[in-house]
């Protein structure tokens, strides 16, 4: 079977959609697949990828809608790679790329499989929440990164989940975190490092972290933040105000050994979603890596990981009332108990890596595997409507 993959930000390095996708491609062609994928990208370029090749294509025409310019651009691209050697099932990793497999499914009877990557967030008036009602209906099967964000998807619609709607969790492979390591500068072991992973934007919650921890000021313990993004001036003036210059270090982006090292010295890992968080790409690779971890229960965390075996919930009220302040206590006393206890850091330690086992790629792979089964064997099906467009955020 010929799979093409639609894969916007693919260029993207380092990404979480950039490795979903490339660890896909290598399942599949596991199994015997051929794989193509494109994107878009800032300039043409090409990839080799396993059992089939990557196409990154720049598309200049940026203030034409989407509507009418990338998914007419998608289209004819993905019409070039048919014509070498047919498709047989698209899945479109976005919106973008959903509205382009329509248009091309249109022309050559092609189904495809829609995967929005992201939470329904917009409101119910908006341009694109009416996007992913249309595209939703007209695929012909869905797949949302979670069990969670799947119901979650249909219910900001109004809509009973269907038949061909599966949620499909991302893998981690602990094989990542073997090779030589390289120490961070000024990063010592004196003290328990606590390690936050994650792009810097404020919905990541580092900043409660911050405050969580500026409550602990009588513990012995450093935060190395990895990451980068828009919130880093933000999170710079947090510690500066909460007085934890000394003990937390923003290393920015974090690769290759160094990364290796963080995983290896870290005590724990700690980031706090105070958003719909689908999946949580993360806290599989702590998990994978043996640390305890310790975050909200925000949108599917609790599936990907385990309360009190894997990992420290800590509660969070959904939106658009997230109550930092009542959820900044509860965290600082979870990140005390884990502190002040090498046997349940040990404890959840070893239930993170036994949940990572069970969350291969190949299980990924095996599930979207179910949903082209899905959309090669049925129609498009409309929307069944059992109430209004939900308002609630997180109400799921």
């Amino acid at each position: 079977m010929h799979l093409c993959l639609l894969s916007e930000h693919f260029h993207k390095t380092p990404s979480g959609p950039r490795k979903a996708a490339l660890r896909l491609c290598q399942e599949f062609a596991a199994l015997g697949h051929r794989v193509s994928l494109l994107g878009i990208a800032p300039e043409d370029a090409d990839e080799t990828l396993p059992g089939g090749e990557a196409r990154l294509r720049r598309y200049s025409w940026r203030l034409i809608p989407v509507g009418f310019g990338r998914s007419r651009f998608y289209a004819r691209e993905l019409s070039r790679i048919h014509r070498a050697q047919k498709i047989d099932v698209v899945i479109a990793m976005g919106l973008d790329g959903a509205s382009a497999a329509e248009r091309f499914r249109s022309s050559t009877g092609t189904p495809f499989v829609i995967n929005p990557r992201s939470y329904l967030a917009e409101p119910a008036n908006h341009p694109r929440f009416e996007l992913a009602a249309e595209q939703t209906a007209a695929a012909n099967s869905f797949v949302a990164l979670s069990q969670a964000a799947c119901n979650a998807w249909f219910k900001r619609l109004g809509a009973v989940r269907p038949a061909g709607a599966f949620g499909v969790l991302n893998g981690c492979d602990r094989s990542e975190f073997e090779g030589e390591s390289t120490p961070l500068p000024a990063i010592g072991s004196e003290v328990p490092v606590i390690l936050s992973m994650g792009m810097l934007r404020r919905t990541k919650g580092h900043h409660v972290v911050l405050r969580a921890l500026a409550q602990l000021k009588d513990l012995p313990w450093r935060l190395v933040i990895a990451g980068e993004g828009p919130a880093r001036a933000e999170l710079e003036s947090a510690v500066k105000g909460l007085g934890l210059a000394e003990r937390v270090t923003l290393a920015g982006v974090v690769e290759g050994p160094q990364r290796r090292w963080l995983f290896r010295n870290a005590q724990l890992f700690c980031l706090f979603p105070i958003y719909f968080e689908v999946c949580g790409n993360a806290f599989l690779e702590a998990q994978a890596a043996g640390l305890p971890v310790i975050a909200s229960n925000a949108g599917a965390l609790a599936e990907v990981l385990v309360d009190g075996a894997s990992a420290l919930l800590v509660p969070l009220s959904g939106a658009p009332d997230v109550n930092e302040e009542a959820a900044t206590p509860l965290l600082a006393q979870a990140l005390r108990e884990a502190l002040g206890s090498a046997d349940l850091r040990a404890r959840l330690a070893a239930g993170g890596l036994a949940r990572a086992a069970e969350l291969t790629w190949r299980q990924c792979a095996d599930g979207y595997l179910r949903a082209v089964d899905f959309a090669l064997a049925h129609e498009p099906q409309p929307l069944v409507l059992c109430g209004p467009r939900n308002p609630a955020a997180w109400g799921v």
